[in-house]
C-alpha cells in the first residue's frame, strides 16, 4: 500500500514541488489548500488527479489545522505516515526601523505559527 505525504501550502511553487516529488515517489498526498480554487491550480500544474485528496483549511487558524487530521481520524481522509509544511510567507518593503509591530505579529502569523500549527497538530 502507498504511504501518503500531508502537504500544507500544496498550491504554492514548493508545495506543488513537493506535490510532484510525492507522485513521483509512489505515494499519494493529500493537499492542504485555502479552497477549490487552489485546488484546481495543483490539478492544472500536476495534470493529474489521481492519487491527490484535497482537505480545505484556514492554515493560519490552528483549529482548521487540527480539523485535517481529525478528518483523517474519521476516516473521511486517508491516513499519512509524511508531513511537509511550505505554507508560503508574506514579504514586506518596509525597513525593520519603521516596521509596525502589528505588521511584524501578521508576518509572524503567516511565516511562522502555521508551521508550529501544523507540528502540534500532525506529532502524536
Amino acid at each position: 500500500m502507498a504511504e501518503t505525504v500531508l502537504v500544507f501550502g500544496a498550491s504554492g511553487n514548493i508545495g506543488v514541488s513537493a506535490v510532484i516529488g510525492a507522485l513521483q515517489a509512489k505515494r499519494k498526498v493529500i493537499a492542504v489548500v485555502r479552497n477549490q480554487t487552489s485546488a484546481e491550480k495543483i490539478f492544472d500544474y500536476v495534470e493529474t488527479r489521481d492519487g491527490i485528496s484535497i482537505a480545505e483549511a484556514d492554515i493560519t487558524s490552528e483549529d482548521s489545522v487540527r480539523g485535517i487530521v481529525d478528518q483523517v481520524r474519521a476516516g473521511k481522509l486517508p491516513p499519512f505516515q509524511h508531513v511537509f509544511a511550505s505554507p508560503g510567507g508574506l514579504y514586506w518593503e518596509t525597513s525593520l526601523i519603521d516596521l509596525e509591530i502589528s505588521a511584524l505579529h501578521e508576518i509572524m502569523k503567516i511565516n511562522f505559527e502555521t508551521y508550529l500549527y501544523a507540528y502540534r497538530a500532525t506529532v502524536p
